[in-house]
């Protein structure tokens, strides 16, 4: 937001539309109470900038004749200070900007709406209550928050309690005693004048890992049953991690065989067992290099490098279980990990918890827990396969993660942060591997997996060049053709925007599909205003 209006408004001409952080309004009329819902969409996202004064950005962001800049400023600070609940923090101010093909300078309204303090959130129009009020910005609109949103933002006003939920369909015979043994183990190791004299079971009441339910039961907990139930899925059967390889970049990508997946595995059991498999199922699938250094009892000692670092994934998959969402809301969601061949991705149910937001991730001492119970319980349970514990919970996550991927030449990693999930997405250098290790790769194909064999993808199908209806068309338009070429069926514009878009707004989107129609490359399949119309390639 500290673009300055030209820039900002040259910007907006070159895209021919508006984004997810700019909204455009002629407010011919005075002051449009549609803007109300885009100050509550910017306050409770990223923030953002509307201007007042100028056409839609397709019609080039002209002067909006009889615009009066004054008295939709002044009506703007008293609709935004009177109708939204809690204040958001904005500044309005009017701002005289050149125009091209127009006369002298134009008078316009900025409003600069900054990010709202996550422990107001929801900022809402006040008259239309919370739960129909609350707007969030997606692509270039203003969509109202759901329930289940609106309530994920509450939370950052207090500590979520739901992994102390007593599970009473559960009871000790619920639990693995493997797990139980190494448990209880350490914290007589760790506290011996709180737990040496005590039995196991007194053991695991003082810690609360059984409570006393309204009826007189000793039951586990919902994170005690996590993190050490035999099998939790029993009660809660999404509460798992998914992890899939796929053949490509991108969703939809086939193998020569038809195959969507290279391998497909749903991770379950306790957390300690839930990240053995998937990190089973990610070292099977990635790409190793090996590589000749420094010496060893033998001689030359031979080290072996995975495409992403294994110390890497780990924290991130420990941080996705131990800081999801469980809430009621969010039960019928996985863990979900994505092996494509380009990049790696781990999403976790619900957003950021707490004040922190991703832009202080890796930051000294930077730390919200959203299940803080559920987070003492990993802190002090050993992997009964290699006695680590499996989690340290001390705000060394994200900068394990850092130094892991910079010591391995690695780009740092994108987050992203809805209210739905936390998305991390680890990725390879733009450059490619060094003929050494490509040498060594070869020789060594025996021990390569093959989630990056065998694909066929819109751009392996159609090297660039290769055909020529292609000249001409934009990088995006480019992919949206192949992509729908690969995919083999008929898809709809959300998924076309989702997939191939690259990052691209809605109305962008449509005019890159307006414009393959016209060139006869891909082919609706309903008339434009119907709400089944989709896209296949001609």
């Amino acid at each position: 937001m500290e673009t300055n209006t030209a820039e900002l408004i040259e910007n907006l001409r070159r895209s021919q539309a508006e984004n997810g952080q700019v909204e455009v309004k002629a407010a011919a009329g005075g002051f449009p109470k549609s803007v109300l819902e885009t100050v509550s969409a910017f306050a409770n996202g990223d923030g953002g900038t509307i201007l007042l004064g100028l056409t839609d950005p397709a019609e080039g962001l002209q002067p909006v004749e009889g615009f009066n800049a004054q008295a939709v400023h002044d009506a703007s600070v008293e609709a935004i200070r009177s109708k939204i609940t809690p204040r958001p923090p904005v500044d309005i101010h009017i701002e005289a900007v050149d125009i091209e093909a127009a006369e002298g300078q134009h008078r316009i309204v900025r409003i600069d709406v900054l990010p709202g303090d996550p422990t107001q959130k929801p900022y809402y129009i006040e008259a239309h209550g919370m739960y129909n009020g609350s707007y969030q910005r997606v692509g270039e609109a203003d969509i109202r928050l759901t329930k289940y949103e609106i309530d994920r933002l509450l939370e950052n006003r207090s500590q979520p309690r739901y992994d102390e939920e007593l599970i009473s369909e559960a009871s000790f015979k619920d639990l693995s005693p493997t797990l139980v043994s190494a448990y209880v183990a350490r914290l007589r190791e760790e506290q011996p004048r709180v737990f040496a004299a005590l039995s196991d079971r007194e053991v695991l009441l003082q810690a609360r890992i059984l409570r006393i339910d309204s009826e007189g039961r000793e039951v586990p907990t919902l994170g005690a049953l996590l993190a050490m139930g035999s099998y939790p899925q029993a009660f809660f059967p999404q509460l798992m991690m998914s992890v899939v390889v796929l053949p490509g970049e991108e969703l939809g990508e086939v193998t020569e065989d038809g195959r969507r997946f290279l391998d497909n595995h749903s991770c379950t059991g306790p957390i300690p067992s839930m990240l053995d498999e998937a990190m089973g199922v990610l070292v099977r699938n990635m790409r190793k290099t090996s590589t000749m250094e420094g010496l060893n009892s033998s001689g030359i000692g031979r080290v072996e490098r995975y495409e992403y670092p294994l110390e890497a994934i780990r924290e991130l998959l420990v941080n996705a279980l131990m800081h999801r969402d469980y809430s009621p809301g969010a039960r019928g969601s996985q863990v979900q990990v994505e092996l494509y061949t380009n990049r790696l991705v781990v999403r976790s149910p619900g957003g950021i918890y707490g004040a922190v937001t991703i832009r202080d991730f890796g930051q000294p001492g930077v730390s919200s827990t959203r299940n803080s119970y559920l987070a003492s319980i990993l802190t002090d349970l050993p992997d009964p396969g290699t006695g680590r514990l499996i989690a340290e919970n001390r705000a060394s996550g994200i900068p394990t993660v850092l130094r892991a991927l910079k010591d391995a030449g690695l780009p740092a990693p994108q987050f992203a942060d809805r209210l739905l999930y936390v998305q991390v997405t680890l990725t390879q250098p733009p450059q490619g591997v060094s003929s050494t290790e490509q040498k060594t790769a070869h020789e060594d194909k025996t021990q390569q997996t093959t989630h990056s064999k065998g694909k066929r993808s819109a751009d392996t199908a159609e090297p660039a060049g290769a055909d020529a209806s292609l000249d001409g068309l934009s990088e995006r338009q480019v992919g949206i053709v192949r992509g729908l070429r690969a995919q083999g069926e008929a898809v709809s514009a959300a998924f076309i925007q989702e997939h191939w878009g690259r990052g691209a707004s809605r109305t962008s989107i449509t005019n890159d599909l307006r414009s393959l129609v016209d060139a006869k490359l891909i082919v609706p399949t309903a008339p434009p205003r119907s709400k089944n119309r989709k896209y296949r390639a001609a």
